[in-house]
């Protein structure tokens, strides 16, 4: 039975825009985090912090801001759980991918996200 239902464009040019529960979730999560912190009119807490950070080495300092703000934006939506939660950084690709188990709490099931920040913002990628 279906619990949460939304809709979402992203990734689809035609057809079934509805997604559900567990997938609305993750869609929720990776709209904020792909949102830069402060960018949402009248809500300035709203957003992600890495993309400030993007240019900066990531350093333990660094990569404790990007967590504590990754566990702000999880503990806001009471379906998710978080389980575990990664931070690297790709020299090479100049790229910081967080990686994030979460427990969805309606159905106790984990769920993989991933989501990678890049410096070159047209080759930002969504995953989940």
């Amino acid at each position: 039975m279906r619990v949460f239902k939304g809709y979402s464009t992203v990734g689809k040019e035609y057809g079934n825009f509805k997604i559900y529960d567990i997938e609305l979730a993750k869609r929720d999560l990776l709209n904020e985090m792909y949102t830069r912190k402060g960018e949402r009119l009248m809500s300035p807490t709203y957003g992600y912090i890495v993309w400030d950070l993007l240019f900066d080495p990531l350093t333990d300092e660094v990569v404790d801001v990007i967590r504590e703000d990754t566990i702000r934006i999880i503990s806001r939506d009471p379906r998710l759980g978080l389980n575990t939660l990664d931070v690297t950084e790709d020299i090479d690709l100049q790229t910081i991918t967080v990686k994030i188990i979460l427990n969805y709490v309606p159905t106790a099931t984990l769920s993989e996200l991933t989501a990678v920040f890049s410096r070159d913002i047209a080759s930002n990628k969504l995953q989940g």
